[in-house]
């Protein structure tokens, strides 16, 4: 069976002397595994430069009864998001971001929404040209991508005062009997994530030390959440060196 497909590259791992297998979301099929070739020859350098994490590409997947590999013809880039795999900060951001999408979309079905998404931001990124936006662009990404799950926190049920709820993803007065519980001074941080937007990330000023709580409390939310079940913490250690 024959398909043309559009696909996000995530994550490549080696499979034997001759194979590897990209992990790719793609708009026709949700998550996918696609058979490549190992190695150091032609074909093999050539698609290994098209499916760098995070990169935009298109082709022909063949499918056969009985195997859960695709295999891809006619491959070829649909974007060419040069910066993310150039400029060094935009690549370890790419490293990372794919790393989580590995994870949390493991068994994604097909869904539009996805896939305008997910491609509108890698797009995004490669645009991204204000330092301060470059620097908060993965917290906005994340809790988007929280909203995409549906697992997003209820920023509305902020009162002042107010401290969260990690388990039921809400603003409380007060601390629940069970589960996670982030004081008011630490709910502040989910408050500020929650007005994070494409539009404005280049204006908000975080510190480092703001930047790592924000990322660490929101990928400990996906944990808590069931979203997130793999490791990044190669890359995630890379980009807590840069921000």
């Amino acid at each position: 069976m024959y398909e043309s497909i559009r696909g996000l590259a995530l994550r490549t791992i080696r499979h034997d002397d001759r194979t590897s297998i990209l992990s790719a979301w793609t708009a026709e099929r949700g998550r996918v595994a696609i058979s490549m070739p190992a190695g150091n020859g032609r074909e093999a350098r050539r698609r290994r430069a098209l499916t760098m994490p995070l990169a935009l590409f298109e082709g022909v997947a063949v499918s056969r009864p009985g195997r859960e590999l695709l295999q891809l013809r006619d491959m070829r880039p649909t974007d060419v998001t040069a910066s993310l795999h150039s400029h060094p900060v935009k690549t370890a951001m790419a490293l990372f971001l794919a790393d989580v999408l590995d994870s949390v979309l493991r068994s994604a079905a097909p869904d539009g929404r996805y896939s305008e998404f997910l491609f509108g931001a890698v797009r995004a990124l490669d645009a991204v040209d204000n330092p301060h936006a470059l620097a908060n662009f993965h917290l906005w990404f994340l809790r988007a991508l929280a909203t995409m799950t549906g697992i997003a926190p209820d920023f509305g049920s902020w009162r002042p005062g107010a401290g969260f709820d990690m388990t039921e993803g809400v603003f409380r007065a007060s601390a629940p009997l069970r589960g996670r519980w982030l004081a008011p001074d630490e709910a502040c941080a989910v408050r500020m994530l929650g007005r994070l937007t494409l539009n404005n990330i280049g204006r908000v000023r975080l510190s480092r030390s703001d930047r790592r709580l924000l990322l660490d409390g929101i990928l400990d939310y996906y944990a808590l959440h069931g979203a997130l079940s793999g490791s990044a913490s190669r890359s995630l250690e890379i980009l807590k060196t840069l921000f």
